[in-house]
């Protein structure tokens, strides 16, 4: 099997997993509850739904941190391996419309678009990055050398102790992000908030202060491909388990509009003889349950854009591929610009009314 295939069967298996845990968002004294809209039950319940799995938190300080400017548009940028490139479009679409863009919700590659995009990396750079395979090979390094060294390495289990399951540590995707972002959320050029998912207790946690690199990988850190990141004593994966498509939680941040920006592959009848192949069919569940959970996350976004990257392999070095997905990411966003503006523009004169009616208020007393 070769090495691209492997890495796409273990991305596989991750998001198979996460349809099966997908749920709705709980809360704690410091953390703010995402709300349910389809929490009620019928009858007496034995069991109360949130032990299926624990509800999406976000801490207090990643909220303030979107509400102290008083964002008005959010992206919220899903997960998609090599699918995200079209999100750059999106970017440089929102760029050259002038659509001023007040904070980014990201996960898995969506949170390493949009935390380099925050952190002030121009798109040419970002776009560079994925075209010279900077960042496909940051993200596999270690893996052939784990590889080679598997049957030998639980003899250094012995000495060093067992270490988390999965093939690499990451170091090498995480040294690239050391290299291209800052220490932390805080000295990022515009707000934004990483998903990802807590191996420990179950959350899907929503991070938006502290180590930036470090949350960055553990947004991205595929099961199984990597090792757990360990951030505060607890253990994080990738974010697409629960939330691949993080509007609900953008929009729960307070934010005024909502944009969000899909890269599914698209759910389109194929030939029955397709699935003699195990690999064409754990691709095709895998689409199918992501396709379900994700549909259901863009109803809490004002505007979708979609772009089509059906085309687009889960992991893929080729330059040609990478750049008609970028560009279909800006088609796609082209495509909706003016209704973007036409929402800004209301919710302007909204505000402007408010604050009018406000001011005659105050001067009648």
């Amino acid at each position: 099997m070769r090495l691209s295939q492997f890495v796409s069967l273990n991305r596989v298996a991750m998001l198979i997993v996460s349809a099966f845990t997908f749920c709705w968002p709980a809360m704690s004294q410091e953390e703010t509850a995402i709300p349910d809209n389809h929490s009620a039950q019928r009858g007496v319940p034995n069991r109360n739904a949130n032990a299926i799995s624990p509800e999406t938190t976000i801490g207090r300080e990643g909220k303030d941190a979107f509400t102290a400017g008083r964002p008005r548009l959010v992206l919220a940028l899903s997960g998609g391996a090599c699918k995200a490139v079209a999100e750059i479009g999106v970017l440089r679409s929102m760029e050259q419309h002038h659509i001023k863009i007040d904070g980014v919700v990201g996960t898995s590659m969506g949170a390493t678009v949009g935390a380099l995009y925050c952190a002030g990396v121009s798109l040419d750079e970002i776009e560079a990055m994925f075209l010279d395979n900077t960042i496909q090979t940051a993200m596999l390094k270690g893996v052939h050398w784990s590889v080679i060294t598997s049957p030998i390495a639980s003899l250094s289990y012995i000495v060093k102790g067992r270490p988390y399951a999965g093939i690499t540590d990451g170091k090498g995707y995480l040294k690239l992000l050391e290299r291209k972002l800052p220490k932390s959320f805080e000295e990022l050029k515009i707000p934004f908030a990483a998903v990802m998912t807590n191996l420990t207790d179950g959350q899907t946690v929503v991070m938006a202060h502290g180590n930036l690199p470090k949350a960055i990988l553990a947004s991205n850190c595929v099961p199984t491909l990597y090792r757990p990141v360990m951030i505060d004593g607890k253990l994080y994966v990738d974010g697409g388990l629960k939330a691949n498509l993080p509007s609900n939680i953008a929009q729960s941040m307070g934010n005024d509009i909502v944009v969000a920006v899909l890269v599914d592959t698209a759910i389109a009848a194929v030939p029955n003889e397709k699935f003699k192949s195990k690999k064409a069919l754990i691709l095709r569940v895998m689409n199918i349950m992501m396709a379900s959970s994700d549909k259901m996350q863009t109803l809490s976004s004002d505007t979708l854009i979609y772009p089509d990257v059906d085309f687009i392999p889960a992991f893929t070095k080729d330059p040609e591929i990478l750049r008609r997905g970028i560009a279909a990411g800006q088609t796609a966003a082209d495509s909706v610009a003016a209704r973007i503006i036409s929402e800004l523009v209301a919710l302007r004169r909204k505000g402007t009314d408010q604050a009018n009616s406000t001011s005659v208020e105050a001067i009648s007393k």
